[in-house]
């Protein structure tokens, strides 16, 4: 079993129908990857529009070249696709001295954007400026779950966690204070089943860890020992324009540490959108009740 899979297609014309199959691709893989394409972000913007709905569309705050510029009331095909808004990864200040995009400076931990069941359980991410011998690591636990030994999973089976988000207070390195305030406003408790299974029928685990977590079973360090093994990790080596896209229910990511110099070159676009509750906003928070 492959922890990821390649798409060899163009995403400055994609039909809704492909749009559609590679969604169908993403929730049954997981992870897909689709190398080099245009960083013009209309395209990128486009794709997953046709597959879902742009879920982060009120922090698209800059254009690609990491100018603030305002948003429009609703998503639309402009003739000057450098003028489309987008969310930049960035370390980089502009003329005013902000930050030049969201997580700026060093480690992102494992995390996921899936920070309650009724969160965008999508995420996609295109390397756009200096990001050749820069990595990302995707943690596939559809795979690790095939692999389980029987005696952990059935550790595993019916267990619920307490989660708080946390506002990346744990999982990610100083971020502006302009991001901590909007996450702020975001906090709160929730409860997941470790054991899940995708609208595809993809079974693998929430595991959201570098949240606040709170459970009474016995059995965190032997999960964790099991879980973040070579074989059950992606590892993307960014080229210019690569896109990864990936279901955050089952798979989490981390930034290896880079130091504030390449962060502050390097530039990744950022989208979330739904997946498994893609139709229905609630379909993970009832999945979550049975």
């Amino acid at each position: 079993m492959d922890n990821h899979v390649e798409l060899d297609i163009d995403i400055k014309d994609v039909s809704d129908e492909l749009a559609q199959s590679i969604f169908k691709t993403l929730s049954e893989k997981l992870i897909v990857v689709i190398p080099k394409q245009s960083t013009n972000n209309i395209y990128l913007s486009r794709l997953i529009h046709k597959m879902s709905r742009i879920a982060n569309y009120n922090q698209m705050l800059w254009n690609r070249h990491g100018d603030v510029i305002g948003l429009p009331e609703e998503f639309v095909d402009p003739t000057d696709v450098d003028a489309y808004p987008c969310q930049r990864v960035n370390g980089g200040k502009t003329d005013k001295g902000l930050h030049g995009g969201i997580f700026p400076t060093g480690e992102l931990k494992w995390h996921a954007n899936l920070n309650g069941p009724t969160r965008a359980d999508g995420v996609a991410l295109q390397g756009i400026d200096d990001v050749v011998g820069t990595e990302t690591q995707w943690l596939n636990t559809a795979r690790a779950l095939a692999e389980m030994p029987a005696e952990l999973k059935q550790k595993l089976e019916g267990v619920k966690c307490k989660y708080t988000y946390t506002a990346a207070s744990k999982w990610a390195d100083k971020p502006p204070e302009y991001q901590l305030k909007y996450m702020s406003t975001n906090v709160e408790e929730y409860e997941m089943y470790i054991l899940q299974e995708n609208i595809a029928g993809v079974k693998g685990l929430y595991w959201y860890h570098n949240n606040d977590l709170v459970t009474e079973a016995d059995f965190y360090d032997e999960l964790m020992e099991y879980l973040y093994q070579d074989k059950f990790i992606y590892r993307h080596f960014w080229d210019y324009g690569d896109i990864v896209l990936s279901d955050q229910l089952l798979t989490l990511h981390r930034r290896p540490y880079y130091n504030s110099d390449i962060l502050e070159k390097r530039v990744l676009h950022r989208y979330t959108f739904p997946i498994s509750n893609r139709d229905d906003p609630e379909w993970i928070l009832r999945r979550n009740s049975v």
